[in-house]
């Protein structure tokens, strides 16, 4: 299946732009398997990034792997209240459309989390997902991370693709004027 063609072509005027982002070490500060409230932490300019981007017009994704689960670290209901509380943290309104997460580890895995799975980043499942289910123009929209596995997962469906360096609020202001 080309992505591109079905995503990026095909009703192309009723496609969204959309700016994905890796969640620990891009929004906020990533302390190792992060899951607790007193662990939000929002990095220089993260909010303020996000709110701009939602004046415009950008569905906003967040495609985190979290095999602290897989581990036996925490569980996804910890993940759903975390995300849950860094929503509130974040604004009264809705600003982050969706938090898509892997749970699994092909190798540190415990019992059913103990597997390959298409969404754990380099592989683009999340970012699939998400483009389906919100119908994302990809020549339209972007993706920032801090690692080479975020890189790999956007260049594997042809998103931009930007490393996190400095404050958000500047990056995505530049990212969005070019």
């Amino acid at each position: 299946m080309n992505i591109t063609n079905n995503y990026s072509q095909k009703n192309k005027k009723k496609r969204r732009k959309c700016a994905f982002f890796d969640r620990d070490g891009v929004l906020i500060k990533d302390y190792g398997y992060v899951y607790r409230d007193n662990q939000i932490k929002f990095l220089k300019g993260s909010v303020k990034a996000l709110k701009f981007l939602k004046k415009k017009k950008f569905i906003i994704v967040v495609v985190s792997n979290q095999s602290g689960i897989g581990r036996g670290f925490f569980t996804e209901k910890n993940v759903y209240e975390f995300h849950k509380n860094l929503d509130k943290k974040i604004s009264s309104k809705k600003i982050i459309n969706k938090y898509y997460f892997c749970p699994y580890h092909p190798t540190k895995g415990k019992g059913k989390y103990k597997k390959n799975s298409i969404d754990r980043k380099p592989n683009n499942g999340m970012l699939k997902k998400a483009i389906k289910e919100f119908k994302i123009d990809i020549d339209k929209s972007f993706m920032i991370g801090d690692r080479k596995i975020d890189y790999i997962a956007a260049r594997k469906i042809k998103i931009k693709f930007y490393y996190k360096k400095g404050c958000l609020m500047k990056m995505v202001k530049k990212i969005i004027k070019n």
